[in-house]
């Protein structure tokens, strides 16, 4: 059986097995120390797009009062399943960013690992934007990153990767567009159903925002760019930079 799925929501099955190289430690120690540069202790934190949950999960062991909320049920079903099995108390919801309204503000909001740029223009990365200023407490801080075309360029762009395992086995392709600044990347998954395996596609799609628009789309929503940094650093992005981090406050 073949058929398209919406980004996520089966690549869900295998998601932490495929980013298992991805440090989460480190990357709640970061946000850490972005609130304590900002002399922010912050309490309550609201992950947009928190996928299965794993920073989520990471930030809630080191008590701060979590909220995950993530486009793909299937992602937000495994979260719950995770945090269930570590017996933590956090508060996970389906919700498109542009669109979602829990009805609470936070005192941060995060968006990490390139979430943002599956906005596919300005207007919806700025609808994006108002939402979470909605959610946010009187100067409650925006910490997100965008992926760089840097990145995209040299680790994706025109590559393959695949992998063969007991019970799944994937082909990502890549394709990025400078004219359009956007990459495309197909997915064909092969899930084990007893003695046969289900085959399905998902189609992610990522626009490249310049760091200049991205200043000016947060500003224009009502936000004061605090910093803009080298993923993991306080120095300034480069050339270099294959991921960049927004610190923005709510005015």
């Amino acid at each position: 059986m073949t058929g398209l799925a919406p980004a996520y929501e089966r690549f869900a099955y295998a998601y932490d097995r495929i980013m298992y190289n991805v440090d989460y430690q480190r990357w709640a120690d970061y946000i850490q120390s972005i609130f304590n540069q900002q002399g922010e202790s912050p309490r309550t934190i609201l992950d947009v797009a928190c996928g299965t949950a794993a920073l989520t999960l990471v930030l809630a062991e080191r008590s701060f009062q979590m909220t995950g909320i993530d486009l793909a049920e299937g992602m937000i079903t495994i979260a719950r399943e995770k945090a269930s099995n570590l017996g933590l108390k956090v508060e996970l919801a389906h919700g498109d960013m542009r669109t979602f309204n829990l009805g609470q503000q936070f005192d941060a909001v995060l968006c990490t690992y390139d979430s943002i740029n599956y906005m596919q223009d300005e207007e919806n990365f700025a609808a994006a934007c108002i939402r979470i200023l909605d959610h946010l407490r009187p100067s409650g801080l925006f910490i997100f990153d965008v992926t760089t075309e840097r990145n995209i360029t040299r680790h994706f762009h025109a590559q393959t990767f695949a992998e063969n395992h007991e019970d799944y086995a994937y082909i990502w392709q890549n394709l990025y567009s400078k004219k359009d600044q956007v990459c495309r990347t197909n997915l064909t998954f092969f899930i084990r159903d007893g003695d046969l395996f289900e085959r399905f596609e998902e189609l992610h799609v990522q626009r490249i925002f310049d760091n200049g628009l991205v200043k000016k789309i947060l500003k224009k929503c009502g936000y004061e760019v605090l910093g803009m940094y080298d993923m993991y650093t306080f120095s300034r992005p480069s050339l270099f930079s294959d991921r960049v981090n927004f610190v923005a406050r709510k005015l």
